[in-house]
C-alpha cells in the first residue's frame, strides 16, 4: 500500500536521512562517512561523555504533526521532535516505519537539554478503492511514538485515459506497456506506479517520462510478468494535488498474450554513420509481428538526447515500420524502437548506434550504457540485437 524505502524523486532505496539538514532547531547531522573520529577509542565528546551510551530515560520522541487522514496517492509527511533529557550530549539512532516497512533512518548528535526536529521522509501512499489505514511509527534507542493515518479512496481515472484494458492475461515473461493519459493539459501531472502494493517507479525519476508526456500525452510504465496467477498494477495520478487511481489486473497463464517481435532490420543493426553537414537522410525499417495479431505502433527513441524521433502506425499480425533520419541524430546515441500492441504487450531492442563521421573517434567506442548494439553475445549474430536492459524502464514482477 505504501512506497517501500523510497523518498521523493527517487526509485532507489532511501538514502540515510542524515544527508539532510538537522532541522530548524539546529540538530547536528552525523554519518559514519563524515565523522573521521568514529571508532577511535581515544576520542571523547565534551565532558568525556559517550554519546551512544544512552537508555530509554535519556530522550523523548514525539510525532508532533501528522494528518489524521490522506487521500490515497498523497505523500505522507510528518514532523518529529527528539528531546535530550540528560545533561550530556547523546547520539540517538532514529528509525521511521510505515506499516512495519523502514522508510528512513538518521543518527543525530543532540546537545544537553536540546530538542531538535530532524528531517523526515516524504512517503507516497498507494491510491485505494475503499478506506484503509496505515501506521506510522518512529523509534530511537527503545523510545517510540506511533500514529494511525486513514487513507481515503481516490477518484477513479477516466477509463478513456487508461491503456491497455484493465484486465488481461499474458504468458510468463511477457512485458506489458501501461499508460495513463493527461487529465488536464494545462495542469501539472505526476504518476507513481505500484505493483502488488509495492512502489516500482515514478515520473519524478525518469527523464523519458516528461518527453513521452509532452509528445504522447501520457505517462508510462513497463512491467515484465513471470509469476503464475494475478498481479495488480496501480497508478497514482496526481493532477495539481488532486488524486486519481487507475488499476489493472494482469494474470500470467501459458495460454495468454505473448510479446510482439522485431523480425528483420534494414540497414543491418550496428553502426549507423551520418554526416550532419551533408544534408543526407537514411531510411530505417523494421519488420514486426504479433502472434495475437494486434500490432498498434512503433515509438522510435534516441538515447542520450532523450528524444522521440517519430511514431509509426502498424497493424495486424505483421507489418513494416519505417523512419527517415538525418542531422537530428547525435554521436554515439542509440536508436531504440518500442513495439507496442493494442493489447499492451511490448518489445524493444537497441538497433543502431549513430556515429558522426566528422568526429575523429573510432566507431563503436562509446556505446551508451555499455550495451552491445546489434550483436547477440551468445551467438555473434549481427542480426540479433541485444535487449535494452539499461534503457527500458521496467521491473520484473515476481
Amino acid at each position: 500500500m505504501l512506497l517501500k524505502g523510497v523518498v521523493v524523486g527517487s526509485i532507489a532505496s532511501v538514502p540515510n536521512a542524515a544527508s539532510a539538514a538537522g532541522g530548524p532547531h539546529g540538530g547536528k547531522t552525523k554519518t559514519d562517512e563524515s565523522d573521521a573520529t568514529a571508532g577511535d577509542p581515544k576520542h571523547t565528546e565534551p565532558n568525556d561523555a559517550e554519546p551512544n551510551d544512552i537508555d530509554e530515560s535519556s530522550l523523548a520522541v514525539r510525532i508532533v504533526d501528522v494528518p489524521d487522514a490522506l487521500t490515497g496517492g498523497e505523500f505522507l509527511e510528518w514532523t518529529l521532535e527528539v528531546e535530550n533529557l540528560t545533561s550530556q550530549p547523546i547520539e540517538p539512532a532514529i528509525d521511521s516505519f510505515v506499516d512495519g516497512e523502514s522508510v528512513g533512518s538518521v543518527t543525530l548528535t543532540i546537545g544537553p537539554g536540546e530538542t531538535v526536529q530532524p528531517t523526515t521522509p516524504s512517503v507516497p501512499t498507494e491510491p485505494v478503492e475503499t478506506e484503509e489505514s496505515v501506521t506510522l511509527r518512529v523509534s530511537a534507542n527503545g523510545v517510540a511514538d506511533e500514529r494511525t493515518v486513514r487513507l481515503l479512496p481516490a477518484e477513479e481515472l477516466d477509463a478513456a485515459l487508461q491503456f491497455p484494458d484493465p484486465e488481461l492475461t499474458v504468458q510468463p515473461g511477457t512485458t506489458v506497456h501501461f499508460e495513463v493519459g493527461a487529465v488536464d493539459p494545462d495542469a501539472t501531472q505526476t504518476t507513481t506506479w505500484f505493483v502488488d502494493g509495492e512502489e516500482v517507479g515514478s515520473t519524478l525519476a525518469d527523464p523519458w517520462q516528461a518527453v513521452y508526456f509532452a509528445e504522447q500525452d501520457a505517462h508510462f510504465w513497463q512491467e515484465t510478468f513471470d509469476t503464475p496467477g494475478p498481479s495488480e498494477v496501480v497508478a497514482a495520478v496526481d493532477v495539481d494535488g488532486e488524486q486519481f487511481r487507475a488499476s489493472w489486473t494482469v494474470t500470467v497463464d501459458p495460454k495468454g498474450l505473448a510479446d510482439p517481435s522485431i523480425d528483420a532490420v534494414r540497414p543491418e543493426p550496428g553502426i549507423l554513420e551520418f554526416d550532419p553537414e551533408a544534408d543526407e537522410q537514411t531510411t530505417l525499417e523494421i519488420d514486426v509481428s504479433d502472434p495475437d495479431e494486434n500490432l498498434d505502433r512503433v515509438v522510435w527513441w534516441l538515447t542520450q538526447a532523450d528524444t522521440i524521433l517519430g511514431v509509426s502506425d502498424v497493424s495486424g499480425a505483421t507489418d513494416t515500420a519505417s523512419l527517415t533520419v538525418g542531422d537530428e541524430l547525435c554521436h554515439t546515441c542509440v536508436i531504440i524502437p518500442w513495439v507496442i500492441t493494442g493489447d499492451g504487450t511490448f518489445a524493444s531492442e537497441p538497433l543502431w548506434e549513430a556515429v558522426d563521421v566528422s568526429i575523429d573517434e573510432p566507431a563503436g567506442t562509446a556505446t551508451p550504457d555499455d550495451q552491445d548494439v546489434g550483436t547477440d553475445d551468445s551467438t555473434g549474430d549481427p542480426t540479433a540485437p541485444t535487449p535494452p536492459e539499461a534503457d527500458a524502464p521496467s521491473e520484473s514482477s515476481g
